[in-house]
């Protein structure tokens, strides 16, 4: 039997854009690093439409130009989307935000690498023991 192939999009419901939810993961969420890419997750034990919720952010202080940062969230959003994650092991919603913590601009192919890493120690660190 074999399944077929999942859209590749990522679109606005699969998007974590409230701005309590975000600051309550900033607040009470775990956190994975691999330079330049830190993920900071959490698991709401409410049930949702999808399992997973991402954002990117890029620090203001580190890139000062909006052109910058927005280049690196483009270039984020675009590996995620490539290499998103579906299902997690836990129960409910699971808010994702990936923050760029390196001082320069690394090229698509390092970042795209960064985040898959980053998205394999994740599926680990919440795997169902």
């Amino acid at each position: 039997m074999t399944e077929t192939p999942r859209k590749q999009t990522l679109r606005k419901h699969e998007r974590l854009y409230e701005k309590a939810a975000m600051e309550e993961v900033f607040q009470k969420g775990n956190s994975i690093k691999n330079s330049p890419i830190k993920l900071l997750w959490l698991n709401d034990s409410k049930k949702g439409d999808l399992a997973v919720k991402v954002a990117f952010s890029v620090p203001k202080r580190i890139f000062k130009k909006a052109v910058t940062r927005n280049l690196l969230k483009r270039r984020m959003r675009e590996a995620y989307r490539k290499h998103k994650i579906y299902e997690t092991g836990l129960d409910g919603t699971c808010s994702l935000i990936f923050i760029y913590t390196s001082n320069k601009i690394n090229p698509y192919a390092e970042i795209e690498s960064k985040i898959v890493l980053t998205l394999q120690h994740f599926k680990t660190a919440t795997a169902v023991k």
